[in-house]
């Protein structure tokens, strides 16, 4: 019998991988919704920051070592990205600032590296898909409550003991109710925590019509909580996608197309820029996106002021009405860490959707799963360009990016682990280390030789 290290070659290329110990995965996920932090060393330390630092070095050298599927180019831009987080920031800010560049850096790629590494088949994908539909059920009460209230209820019971988000100023109702923070740094946070299930869920119950109503129901409601217009657009873009891809059976180079056409269209026929008409459109408050204007316009400048190493985390120049707030994750990004940091981070995106895309997928399950990724994700990092994420949301968005990861890293063209439905061997061509090895034919021609053979060693059958 063939050993496991014999049956892996077959097995990647059949796209079944054996999984990493889901302990560990539910560790990961169950540290993303604990509202919980200390300060050690002048470090803020959240139990999503320590099982960061204790994986990420054994984490990147299984993906660099091609351990778990081969090394891609998303990859290689996440590990330059944090390379250059780090450098930049001792660069603006000098050595002393060493462990604040290492722990900045660690937190906005590692969240890649754990769903790049626990995450290896469609077994695992859907294990995150139904944590986050627990998670979200256990705490819609306390949503409930606090959307009604807004009492922070599980910080404000862990605040004693540990440091916990608190409602800010920015967080005022809306129409007669309160945004929900839940467990997260701001209620933005959480409508995008709960934005990412759409399409997901949508996928997963696609055959079942009633089913595709509730999950469209839930996601939005519990989006809709944090009363903020990013989240729901995030939601809107997903509806949006999945449409177009059952009207027009796909045809996404066809979409990509006309969204570039549209693009090029309005920046030519209008005197503001797309970015401007979407920051100052898609907002509840028109006031917020005037001053979101503002805030692009000096951020934009403090760009070009410093476009290789950026400004890390000095302030910038801005209007004295203007707030220090960015709300704007790539712009954000360029702020601090230049041009060539947020460049390598959008160039791992676009990779990974490009990648994701040209992958050959033959299990209709997982084109599913593929199709419900990519509209999140894509939902998402687009209406970035009106928010900002950070904390445990952003490491959570990253984590969600290396989480699609393994349906091209890995061949999913080849057939998949276990018998045929019918019983019968697969068609001859199958890996010399899976048990779906090509076998000698076995009809009435075979059958003869044999017969014959017997005869002639011992003259009779």
């Amino acid at each position: 019998m063939a050993s496991i290290d014999q049956m892996q070659p077959g097995l990647r290329r059949a796209g079944v991988v054996e999984s990493p110990a889901r302990g560990a995965l539910l560790l990961f996920l169950l540290t993303i919704i604990m509202p919980i932090s200390m300060e050690l060393g002048g470090l803020r330390l959240s139990p999503t920051r320590l099982f960061l630092l204790v994986s990420i070095i054994p984490f990147a050298a299984q993906i660099v070592s091609g351990r778990v599927g081969r090394f891609t180019w998303t990859d290689k831009f996440f590990l330059l990205h944090g390379i250059w987080i780090f450098l930049a920031l001792i660069m603006v800010h000098g050595t002393s600032r060493i462990p604040f560049a290492g722990i900045t850096a660690v937190e906005l790629v590692g969240g890649y590296f754990v769903g790049r590494v626990m995450i290896r088949n469609a077994q695992d994908y859907r294990y995150v898909l139904g944590f986050m539909l627990i998670a979200i059920i256990c705490l819609l009460p306390v949503a409930i409550y606090e959307n009604f209230t807004g009492t922070l209820v599980i910080p404000d019971l862990l605040r004693p003991i540990f440091d916990t988000p608190s409602r800010g100023d920015s967080a005022y109702g809306r129409m007669g109710l309160e945004r929900v923070y839940v467990v997260f740094d701001h209620p933005i946070l959480w409508g995008l925590f709960c934005s990412l299930t759409l399409s997901n869920f949508v996928m997963a119950v696609r055959k079942n019509p009633v089913l595709i109503v509730v999950a469209i129901g839930f996601s939005l409601y519990t989006t809709m909580l944090a009363l903020s217009s990013a989240p729901l657009l995030a939601c809107a873009l997903q509806l949006g996608m999945l449409s177009w891809g059952w009207i027009m059976r796909g045809r996404w180079r066809l979409l990509l197309i006309l969204m570039v056409v549209g693009y090029v269209t309005v920046d030519l026929l209008s005197n503001r820029t797309p970015v401007t008409i979407i920051i100052e459109s898609l907002t509840f408050n028109p006031m917020s996106g005037w001053v979101r204007i503002a805030i692009f316009d000096a951020g934009w400048a403090a760009v070009r002021g410093s476009p290789f190493f950026g400004i890390g985390f000095n302030d910038w120049p801005r209007p004295g009405w203007v707030t220090s707030s960015v709300d704007n994750f790539w712009l954000l990004t360029s702020m601090r860490y230049g041009m060539v940091g947020v460049g390598f981070l959008i160039a791992a995106f676009v990779f990974h959707l490009w990648t994701l895309g040209q992958a050959k997928i033959a299990d209709p399950e997982v084109q599913a799963l593929r199709v419900g990724h990519a509209a999140a994700l894509a939902g998402t990092a687009f209406t970035m360009v009106t928010v900002h994420i950070w904390g445990n949301v952003s490491i959570f968005v990253m984590f969600y990016l290396g989480a699609g990861s393994w349906m091209y890293a890995y061949d999913q063209s080849g057939p998949q682990q276990g018998p045929e439905p019918d019983g019968t061997a697969p068609p001859a061509g199958g890996s010399p280390y899976s048990r779906f090895a090509p076998q000698r034919q076995r009809g009435p021609a075979a059958g003869a030789r044999s017969v014959m053979r017997r005869r002639d060693e011992g003259g009779r059958a």
